[in-house]
């Protein structure tokens, strides 16, 4: 072979390397930005996100993905609609919204269910015994009132007769405080809190597990407008599938998982491993739920209002893109 021969075909590697490079720094460097709104990256249900910016799931599929921590619903509800947000965790609020007209709809969940349970005074044996007693919520019309307004019910208990409902603290800590020092009986609380209150000499009255085959209320997920349906459908579907990628990691690898739960919640090992163990199959690679969830997740902001309205489940959420990030 002539030395000529050789130098040409080392150039044209060396052009053949050269465009391939610039081909892979063209896309990366056309990877689209979008805002995510979410309430905070702290708990179990948020880890989805974060392993999939980790794990460079969002970037394999031509996305930059940015969180953005909002205190509140509403204000992040006003922001998806400005255009502001391209997209937003919170389904029972999302799911209310467009039940009253919002051109909003779910288009995934990452969890099938939350994991909260309640916990009471040390004293008290059931649920039955929750009768006369004050059991402690964050605010009216939450997700925490429902979720202790339905336990009760289907429990067999009238919530608006045999006990007595009331604020006793915004925060999780703040109402097992309430708790222990006698102002309630019982309340509920999101997981990991009950372990927190168990350590106090609590008592878990309804465990997560248990609590979530009464009571389903997933509350994070995907939620676009209309608009954004109508416009980016594709970037919607590789959204859910960098997600769907995140949730088959989280269900697949302990060690990692554990591992994170540690960092994110500040566990201790055997805590991040029993909480790991408590919610590794309430997460949702699927990414659909079942209607009997999304009329749970109507309740939320429905269950205490006297007037009943049938809700048509088509105008609240549309699975057709989670179908597609599974091909």
């Amino acid at each position: 072979m002539s030395s000529k021969f050789i130098a040409v075909s080392i150039l044209a590697l060396q052009f053949a390397i050269a465009s391939i490079a610039a081909i892979a720094s063209g896309a990366a460097g056309a990877a689209k930005e979008i805002n995510f709104g979410w309430p905070s990256g702290e708990g179990w249900s948020s880890q989805p996100y974060k392993v999939a910016q980790e794990k460079g799931f969002f970037e394999r599929e031509g996305l930059r993905v940015r969180m953005i921590t909002f205190r509140g619903t509403n204000l992040m509800l006003a922001a998806l609609m400005s255009g502001d947000l391209d997209y937003m965790t919170i389904l029972p609020f999302t799911a209310g919204a467009a039940a009253r007209g919002v051109p909003v709809k779910i288009v995934g969940a990452v969890t099938k269910s939350s994991t909260q349970a309640i916990v009471a005074r040390p004293e008290i044996e059931n649920i039955k015994q929750l009768r006369g007693k004050k059991v402690g919520i964050n605010s009216f019309g939450s997700s925490v009132d429902y979720t202790a307004f339905a336990a009760l019910s289907r429990s067999g208990l009238d919530p608006m007769k045999d006990v007595n409902i009331i604020m006793a603290g915004g925060g999780n800590l703040d109402r097992i405080f309430a708790l222990a020092s006698g102002s309630i009986d019982a309340t509920v609380v999101s997981s990991p809190f009950e372990f927190h209150a168990e350590k106090q000499g609590l008592k878990t009255l309804i465990s997560a597990k248990e609590l979530g085959e009464l009571v389903r209320i997933p509350v994070t997920g995907i939620n676009v407008t209309h608009k954004k349906i109508e416009k980016d459908a594709d970037e919607i579907v590789r959204l859910l599938r960098a997600l769907r990628s995140a949730l088959t990691v989280l269900q697949e690898q302990q060690s990692y998982g554990v591992g994170l739960f540690e960092k994110a919640m500040r566990l201790d090992r055997p805590g991040a491993e029993r909480l790991y163990n408590l919610v590794r199959d309430q997460y949702n690679p699927e990414l659909t739920l079942a209607d009997a969830v999304i009329n749970d997740l109507l309740g939320v902001g429905t269950f205490r209002s006297k007037e009943k309205t049938a809700i048509n489940l088509q105008t609240v959420r549309d699975w057709s893109f989670a179908e597609k990030a599974k091909r």
